[in-house]
């Protein structure tokens, strides 16, 4: 029993170890109790920030926002502890460690698993598991706070170890690790991820399928996939909680519906027939010869320079031949730094899977024979063209119009992430051919060579062509204006420089790791000095690209506070204890305000926000009048260092800023806010009603409407307003009691009357109900909520009571202990078995 116990678990402890030891050496800081600066999740803290102070202050689940775009549904931010109990699952498999620790131990577990369900040597495994768990890709999503996406990365792998499993015959075993890990990638809840992950997992069921018809083994396909789809619903009903409620808030987003209007915004922007836009999506295309990033970083430069770099830069030069003084040039020339990357995204996510993974991809299609490198090859063709994105529409726009829910999401160059796990299978299948001896020698090395011969050649050209046919100009380059355009010259020269020196780094690379198979196909070094050897290359290539991404000064002291002080701005806004009203940041970049400020919303309910889900009503407002709004505003402010009668007019003639009850502008940080007097409040009584025949008609009459006395509504509910009379003059409505899930009201008219209220219209949960008696909710202004009351002293509740929500936590709570206690009794039979098998 001892020495069985040596053999089987033994090593596979001793791997976990390792895995975690290199995650703490990368990751050094930890030791100290540093954490790791995560720049998006500094947003995320202001998203939530509202619901979770909700949700620690009542107990009660958070199902609705304030904080950003004048209110939303929480389910896309934070509705509190989730009922599915694969959490701990979660938790567990990443033994506690911390970030981002955790994350590089669990995307190295997940494919050393993965290695061992194939067969593969034990340092093909560890090997395999090194190279994926430090893709530089991997590093930079940590760095951001892209957890959801790297944890539901780091599941992948055990997935497709459990469809081989029953595609081998293994069915309880198999389905029992296809349901977990499924259903822990499912838990993690990327949704893009998920979705890639789909389409490799066609792709592999398509090749067995036509594999079996081969082999007239159709029967035995048809069982197995039976399996796995058992195995899939078991995965999917735990995530209840969450998907049921995605799927009925995507009707009512810009991820899965459409605008009304046919009308031009401001923006240019239209959201296509239930999904984005596909100049939206498309923003994160990828250049085709940047997908070479994968072998050399620096293709197309990027924005991640060392100080190093700087002072020697072309570009320091040339400011210091323009008189900037020295003590200030390197300053200078570091501001500049984002220029470097000259490709054609917006910036730059390098994805950079390593010369060693690159050069035994390649010879992989040399040495293997077996029928799944053919699937796997069309999982990277299909990962490598859905990158491009508008850079081969061809294919891609088919793709974005006719492949399901492909539309829903944006940033092709995400799709890279097939790739980067099809890469290391292949690289390490490769390595395992060399290892175990199945291909002859001269055979190996005569594939070794043509593997350095294409994999140089590609280095080679990428350090001659990019100077050849192209002068290192990038697609913005023409921003740079005045003074600034004499510096185009020099950042040229530097990102040249950046190209070349990676390249010839990459070139060495490939000469050493060349060297080093020839030494073991030739056997002139032992297995085990060769993976000593591979180890260190390997760790070299890796770390150093690594390091420009997450490195120590990643990390900050965890006492540090994640979020940035209050504002002197701030400070007064907070001063105002009323309990509801919205702030205006003016002082972010104009374009910030919609699509990246949630830090505004850490201090306030916010009138803009981040989100790549909104309210596709809200996104209206935003393209139609906020946005000209905003620009009148900051327009009425520019060259004057103070506020004037005419700045004053702007802030206070914006109607539809009016009716959201933007009471606060900051237009300085530094200095007290701009009061808005015309804000209307939470609510309002009007005078008339003005009638749209269509949605079009309905947005333009929000530019001149006066929002205090009328309400513009659409014709299709005229049946269902009636008349309504004018409200006299001291009718009113006032908010008494503020909260996510519910606002209360009292009321007093002398006529029933339209009561305009300056929340968001959202029909999928929110009830109304005058003296407890439920009454409908009616659309007005084409984003608010509008309710007929009548006449007399009443007390108004709007009740936050989506069904859907309550359904899938019972369905979520249910189905995740079911699969848990599946899975323990199918690992528990699997044991039996292998007993019995032994008897």
């Amino acid at each position: 029993m001892s020495v069985n116990w040596k053999k089987s678990v033994l090593p596979h402890i001793l791997a976990v170890l390792i895995f975690i030891v290199l995650g703490f050496i990368y990751c050094s800081p930890v030791l100290q109790g540093n954490t790791l600066h995560q720049s998006d999740m500094t947003q995320v803290q202001g998203m939530m920030k509202e619901a979770r102070d909700f949700y620690d202050r009542t107990g009660e689940r958070p199902l609705w926002t304030n904080s950003m775009f004048s209110g939303m549904p929480s389910f896309v931010i934070y509705t509190g502890p989730t009922a599915n109990q694969l959490g701990w699952v979660n938790r567990l498999t990443t033994l506690f460690l911390p970030q981002p620790v955790n994350m590089l131990f669990i995307a190295m577990l997940g494919i050393y698993f993965l290695l061992c369900v194939l067969g593969f040597n034990y340092w093909v495994r560890i090997f395999g598991a090194v190279a994926y768990g430090f893709s530089s890709y991997n590093l930079i999503l940590m760095v951001t706070g892209h957890i959801t996406k790297m944890m539901c990365m780091a599941w992948m792998a055990p997935v497709f170890a459990g469809i081989i499993l029953v595609y081998r015959g293994r069915h309880l075993l198999g389905g029992a690790i296809t349901a977990l890990s499924a259903g822990l990638l499912i838990y993690n809840n990327h949704l893009q991820v998920i979705y890639y992950t789909l389409i490799m997992i066609g792709c592999l069921v398509v090749g067995e399928l036509v594999y079996s018809i081969k082999e007239k083994t159709l029967p035995r396909f048809l069982i197995a996939s039976v399996v796995l789809l058992i195995a899939g619903i078991l995965a999917v009903l735990p995530a209840s909680d969450n998907l049921l409620i995605t799927q009925e808030y995507a009707k009512y987003s810009i991820r899965g519906s459409q605008s009304e209007l046919t009308l031009q915004n401001t923006t240019n922007q239209s959201f296509e027939k239930g999904g984005l836009d596909i100049d939206y999506a498309y923003q994160w295309s990828m250049g085709k010869l940047e997908t070479f990033s994968i072998l050399v970083p620096n293709v197309y430069g990027t924005a991640s320079v060392s100080p190093e770099f700087v002072s020697n830069s072309e570009t320091k030069a040339k400011l210091l031949s323009l008189g900037v003084p020295p003590q200030q040039a390197d300053a200078v020339a570091g501001q500049f730094a984002g220029w470097l990357y000259w490709g054609p995204q917006p910036g730059t996510s390098q994805v950079y899977f390593g010369v060693v993974v690159c050069f035994l991809f390649i010879l992989s299609l040399f040495l293997i024979r077996s029928r799944h490198k053919w699937w796997l090859l069309a999982v990277t063709v299909i990962g490598i063209v859905m990158s491009w994105g508008r850079n081969f529409a061809g294919i891609n726009d088919f793709l974005f119009y006719h492949l399901p829910f492909y539309n829903k999401f944006r940033a092709p160059s995400m799709s890279l992430i097939l790739p980067q796990l099809t890469f290391v299978w292949l690289a390490g299948w490769a390595l395992q051919e060399l290892v175990t001896g199945n291909t002859d020698q001269k055979k190996a090395w005569e594939a070794i060579k043509k593997s350095l011969y294409i994999t140089g050649g590609i280095i080679i050209l990428l350090m001659i062509i990019p100077g050849s046919l192209m002068d290192y100009s990038g697609p913005n380059d023409s921003m740079l204006q005045g003074p600034q355009a004499q510096l185009l010259g020099a950042l040229r020269s530097d990102r040249a420089s950046l190209l070349q020196h990676d390249a010839f780094r990459s070139l060495i690379l490939v000469l050493i790791f060349a060297a080093l198979l020839w030494a073991f196909v030739k056997q002139k070094i032992k297995t085990t000095p060769f993976f000593v050897i591979l180890g260190v290359v390997l760790l070299f290539d890796l770390f150093q690209v690594d390091k420009r991404f997450l490195n120590n000064d990643s990390f900050v002291p965890a006492e540090e506070p994640a979020m940035p002080a209050p504002s002197a701005a701030d400070q007064q806004i907070l001063q105002d204890k009323t309990p509801y009203y919205r702030t205006l940041n003016l002082a972010t970049s104009p374009s910030n305000i919609f699509n990246g400020d949630a830090l505004t919303s850490y201090y306030h309910k916010s009138v803009g926000g981040y989100s790549p889900a909104k309210l596709w009503r809200y996104q209206d407002l935003i393209d139609y009048q906020l946005t000209p709004e905003i620009q009148r505003i900051i327009s009425s402010l520019q060259g004057k260092q103070s506020l004037d009668s005419a700045a004053m007019a702007a802030f206070q003639s914006s109607p539809v800023l009016n009716m959201l009850n933007t009471r606060y502008f900051i237009v300085n940080p530094g200095a007290p806010p701009v009061r808005n007097n015309a804000a209307l409040g939470n609510a309002w009584f009007v005078k008339g009603v003005r009638w749209a025949p269509d949605a079009n008609s309905e947005m333009r009459a929000l530019s001149n409407l006066d929002v205090q006395d009328s309400a513009v509504i659409d014709q299709r509910l005229r049946s269902q307003v009636g008349t309504v009379a004018a409200a006299d003059s001291a009718a009113h409505i006032q908010l008494t009691q503020y909260g996510l899930n519910a606002l209360k009201y009292a009321s007093e008219n002398t006529a029933e009357g339209l009561a305009v209220f300056s929340d968001i219209y959202y029909p999928a949960g929110w009830k109304a109900f005058i003296d407890g008696k439920e009454t409908p909710i009616l659309r007005v202004n084409y984003a608010l909520r509008g309710l007929k009351i009548p006449a007399g002293k009443h007390q108004i509740e709007f009740r936050f009571h989506p069904d859907t929500f309550f359904t899938g936590q019972k369905i979520a709570g249910f189905s995740s202990v079911l699969l848990i206690l599946l899975v323990i009794g199918g690992l528990v039979a699997e044991g039996v078995r292998r007993q019995r098998a032994k008897v």
